[in-house]
């Protein structure tokens, strides 16, 4: 437009480029409309969060654009029409089941608001459409026998005390159906050791029940290769992180290890994936929610009862609501895992820590604009999650800098030391913040599930369907194809992970020359340096993680919602 300002967002949808043009000669019926949608979505920006605002624009541009009708010509067959393109074209049901409570959501506003008198009272096209059915599991993964078997081969020939801590851990995931948070939390006090058998308390009210044998040599397993075993005490996490995961060596001290802390939710699922996909497993099937999921249909299958499944699941919810959710629990796959010959032949990762030697004609690598591709790529195959390597890789050059401080004579010097000392106990400080929103990601899962079981309660109680499925959906379940022409969101994300990555390398490198400077002025550098480069780092993690947790967020802001509807109905506001 001659005047700079932006055209409707209605018109841009249907003229596209020529918006602006298409504005000055529009008839007035279309100008209403089109500014009629610009207060709507005006107002859908002030009471929900951007993801849904985006919805709402994403599915109004594609019916605009399938369509190429005025909104006001638009029939239900019309709405049926693109429901179906949509489906034709690969979108997700709940993508289709979103779209359409949209449409008739705008269609319902401008009726209300009677904003053109020329349609009929109680016009809405996409009232009268039937939505998609979205069933509980519909985009679940379960494992088939085969690849349980051949991630527990894999992971059973690692003799590491990093490997049979996740032998253990996996198996455990794959032989008991508490929850995750139960099983990362296991401390050595809930554990009964008997003569003929071991049994566990998942809860302090709960009865003890006895622990698979298996998982029971796995566990002790473990915790005699870390060194840990003998001197287990009450409080102490069975699954433990290690001190400083990037020292190297065989971890066999049980000094090594945190006793006082659980391993991260990151750092067993980056395990999960390093060995799933040396067992050829797909991608989306490695998730400790797919492991849960393939033991509990394994149980079903095996003929237990809703009773046993209760107390296999450490469930606290009632019976009914148990054997809803486990009816529409899908069936194991067709068996799909890799041989015992194919197997043998994987080559099982070493453990430990090698910091990647200088490239060619590269200091450290920090600062060049492109690191080796191949080296990068081995770096991004790790699926290492988190902060724990470089917290640790700060701390021993902080530790550095306080020795250099003590023998240090001359006053140009000390400040040198004390300046860069501080800075990095500032970073320091700051990555331990990061690590703890890493390390607790996903701790609102069992808020949210609660959350959702008491509306489904409250749904079956009235005679309806449970409804925590379609909240799922309005909020997440937006596969890739739902994102209409946003598919660079993909890419984008693809390249963050890449860099990441990427800066991972470059900071390997660094701390190797940083051990190994013998001078002040060099350690000091590149002491900097890596700082600079852990900052990036915690940078570029908070955005990868921005959009997580979205579901929490939008039942925290739906309850809110519905708290301040309540106030106002009482008069309270």
């Amino acid at each position: 437009m001659e005047d700079g300002s932006k055209a409707p967002l209605l018109l841009e949808f249907l003229f596209g480029e020529t918006a602006g043009t298409a504005q000055r000669g529009a008839s007035e019926r279309l100008l209403i409309w089109a500014a009629a949608f610009d207060e709507w979505m005006a107002e859908r920006r002030r009471k929900y969060k951007p993801t849904t605002t985006k919805q709402s624009k994403l599915a109004w541009r594609r019916l605009m654009r399938d369509r190429r009708q005025m909104p006001w010509e638009l029939g239900e067959e019309d709405i049926q029409a693109h429901a179906a393109w949509m489906e034709a074209n690969g979108y997700a049901a709940s993508t289709i089941y979103n779209a359409l409570g949209i449409m008739a959501n705008f269609f319902n506003w401008c009726d209300e608001r009677r904003i053109d008198p020329e349609c009929e009272p109680g016009f809405n096209p996409a009232a009268g459409v039937k939505r998609p059915k979205i069933e509980r599991y519909a985009t679940a993964n379960l494992l088939s026998k085969g690849e349980v078997g051949a991630l527990l081969g894999i992971l059973q020939r690692d003799e590491s005390a990093l490997g049979k801590r996740d032998y253990a851990f996996i198996l455990a995931r794959v032989r008991l159906g508490v929850p995750l948070r139960s099983l990362q939390r296991l401390q050595w006090g809930q554990l009964r050791l008997g003569e003929q058998e071991v049994s566990v308390r998942w809860r302090a009210e709960a009865e003890c029940v006895r622990l698979p044998q298996e998982v029971w040599e796995a566990i002790r397993g473990y915790l005699a290769a870390s060194g840990r075993l003998a001197g287990m005490q009450v409080g102490d996490f069975i699954f433990a992180p290690l001190a400083e995961p990037g020292s190297g060596g065989n971890n066999s001290r049980a000094e090594d290890w945190v006793r006082g802390r659980c391993v991260s939710y990151n750092a067993i699922r980056a395990d999960l994936k390093l060995y799933g996909r040396l067992a050829k497993i797909p991608e989306e099937r490695l998730t400790l929610q797919a492991l849960r999921r393939t033991v509990t249909r394994l149980r079903l299958d095996e003929g237990d009862s809703i009773d046993e499944m209760q107390v296999f699941l450490n469930s606290q919810e009632e019976v009914r609501f148990t054997k809803y959710r486990l009816g529409k629990l899908p069936r194991i796959p067709e068996d799909e895992g890799a041989g015992e010959e194919e197997m043998s032949g994987v080559q099982i990762p070493d453990r430990k820590a090698k910091p990647f030697k200088p490239g060619e004609g590269i200091t450290h690598g920090y600062y060049a604009q492109s690191q080796p591709e191949e080296e990068v790529l081995a770096v991004l195959a790790e699926g290492i999650e988190g902060i724990e390597e470089e917290f640790v890789g700060l701390r021993m050059l902080a530790r550095g800098l306080v020795e250099r401080l003590i023998a240090a004579r001359g006053s140009k010097e000390v400040a040198q030391l004390a300046n860069t000392h501080s800075l990095a106990a500032s970073r320091l400080a700051e990555m331990m913040d990061v690590e703890k929103q890493l390390t607790n990601d996903g701790e609102g899962d069992q808020w949210v599930e609660d959350i959702l079981a008491a509306i489904d309660v409250i749904a079956i109680e009235m005679g309806k369907e449970p409804v925590s499925e379609e909240i799922r959906a309005e909020d997440w379940e937006n596969s890739e194809t739902g994102w209409g022409d946003d598919l660079e969101l993909g890419m984008t994300s693809r390249m963050l992970v890449e860099e990441i990555a990427a800066v991972r390398y470059s900071l390997r490198n660094v701390l190797e020359l940083a051990l190994e400077a013998s001078g002040v002025p060099e350690y000091v550098r590149m002491v900097e340096i890596y700082g600079s480069g852990c900052a990036r780092l915690v940078r570029m993690l908070k955005k990868e993680r921005r959009d997580q947790g979205r579901l929490e967020r939008y039942l925290r802001e739906v309850i809110e919602a519905a708290h301040q509807e309540v106030l106002r109905e009482w008069g309270r506001l």
